[in-house]
């Protein structure tokens, strides 16, 4: 556990009282912003989950030849190393993410779309070029990419996003944005765990929220939400995913009514920081993490068709 004091210095988010504006990101805005920073290298060789110890970018593969479902995981803002001076403070919750699927029979692929491009967070927006849409980009090569290793099931490869990767998801499974992206192929299932569905303008003086969920869904979304969260909270997921889900689109909301932002996050237990509505505070909760992996792997087991 590391004080708030050393955290508030590594994770930001930007602190404003009142939106009077809303509206919503295009498919073109994201696709003008996809070539903003270079294509990831992505990996190709495993790595043993003995030395798996680390947060960082890697693939990691069951025992057997397979095929096997695939898994493509998305981080927070603050990404996968925290502090450059203190190797120490980590995401480490995403690395348990990793080895808990891999234990679970899925090919993982943990995703860092800002460690290899110097950026150090991205709470407050865009760093070294890598934007939204840039981050669309990588999630679309990423799916691409794990298909095509011969021990995966290419017809079973979903993307489980957390906070920024969770609304990135969000514009991977719209149809618009897709094809925009000129890609035949998505993810074919996905998981978005506390997403902001509405996020604050880091554009002009205006006080502009961007509404975030896409109207054009097309592969079945399971969204794991926090009652408590007021970083991200769950009622403009509610408000926004209703109408979507109510039209027939393959969503499954479920909200854990005690649960704040970032429930999952046991080394970020008691991090406080300001946020739009207020002071953030996250909890940790070993229950709601254990059964949000259970919901995750039966959303999926059902979306996938896994025997």
């Amino acid at each position: 556990m590391f004080s708030n004091i050393k955290l508030k210095i590594i994770i930001i988010f930007v602190s404003t009282l009142a939106y009077s504006v809303h509206a919503q990101i295009t498919s073109r805005s994201l696709f003008n912003q996809s070539t903003s920073a270079n294509d990831l290298s992505l990996p190709v060789e495993m790595t043993l989950i003995a030395e798996a110890n680390y947060p960082q970018m890697m693939l990691l593969k069951p025992n057997g030849e397979g095929p096997f479902p695939a898994i493509v995981l998305g981080h927070q803002c603050g990404g996968l190393v925290f502090s450059k001076s203190n190797p120490q403070i980590a995401n480490w919750s995403m690395l348990k993410w990793a080895k808990d699927f891999q234990q679970s029979g899925y090919v993982v692929l943990l995703l860092d779309f800002m460690g290899p491009r110097g950026a150090q967070q991205l709470c407050q927006g865009p760093q070294n070029g890598v934007t939204l849409g840039r981050v669309v980009k990588d999630f679309y090569q990423a799916a691409s990419h794990i298909r095509k290793l011969p021990y995966v099931a290419p017809e079973k490869v979903a993307f489980v996003g957390f906070s920024q990767g969770a609304f990135i998801a969000l514009f991977n499974n719209s149809k618009s944005v897709r094809q925009e992206f000129s890609q035949n192929r998505g993810f074919d299932a996905y998981v978005s765990f506390y997403p902001p569905c509405r996020i604050p303008s880091m554009m002009g003086p205006e006080k502009i929220l961007l509404d975030v969920v896409q109207k054009d869904v097309e592969k079945p979304h399971l969204f794991l939400l926090g009652g408590n969260d007021n970083e991200s909270p769950a009622s403009d997921c509610q408000e926004l995913l209703g109408p979507v889900k109510s039209s027939g689109k393959p969503i499954q909301i479920h909200v854990y009514q005690e649960e704040t932002h970032c429930w999952d996050c046991k080394s970020l237990n008691g991090f406080s920081k300001p946020g739009r509505l207020g002071t953030v505070t996250y909890r940790y909760s070993e229950a709601s993490t254990k059964d949000s992996f259970e919901r995750t792997k039966s959303f999926l087991a059902d979306s996938l068709k896994i025997n």
